[in-house]
């Protein structure tokens, strides 16, 4: 699945011409449910975590084109997805070393349902994506937040 996964991602890089993948990681449950994701490094970094239910879970960091911009300071699309279950994805922007905006949320559901979603900035260091999903009789969250940190961002789920 992971080589399905980095071909279509190869195939939609090479299409829209300018983005590039900069980083991948494979992370699993021992992490802690973090990834992180380099500032200074930008660009596009992919991560393929293992949830706690055992499920490959794909996390995706990019850099969105700021003209006018520092290290710390611009545009950045979080995104996950359970291949074949869900997929959710919302923009920040970054300036003077703050999250002063989270924008754009999106989620899918390919298996189930989402029942309710509230993208949100927490403070000035976090912004968070709430989610509750149900399958069946099952309803679980899902809370994918962005923490900014000195040089990067930690994306937990």
């Amino acid at each position: 699945m992971k080589k399905t996964f980095l071909i279509l991602g190869l195939a939609a890089l090479f299409s829209f011409g300018a983005q590039e993948v900069q980083a991948e990681a494979e992370q699993t449950v021992g992490d802690q449910g973090k990834i992180v994701y380099d500032l200074e490094q930008g660009g596009t970094q992919s991560f393929v975590v293992v949830t706690p239910a055992g499920e490959n879970m794909f996390i995706e960091v990019e850099e969105r084109p700021n003209f006018l911009r520092t290290v710390k300071n611009g545009n950045y699309k979080i995104s996950a997805a359970t291949p074949g279950q869900w997929k959710a994805e919302y923009q920040i922007t970054i300036s003077g070393n703050k999250i002063t905006k989270a924008y754009s949320p999106s989620m899918v559901a390919y298996t189930g349902s989402f029942t309710s979603a509230k993208l949100s900035v927490d403070n000035t260091k976090q912004a968070t994506y709430y989610l509750k999903r149900k399958v069946s009789l099952i309803t679980t969250s899902i809370n994918l937040r962005a923490k900014l940190l000195t040089n990067s961002i930690s994306i937990s789920y």
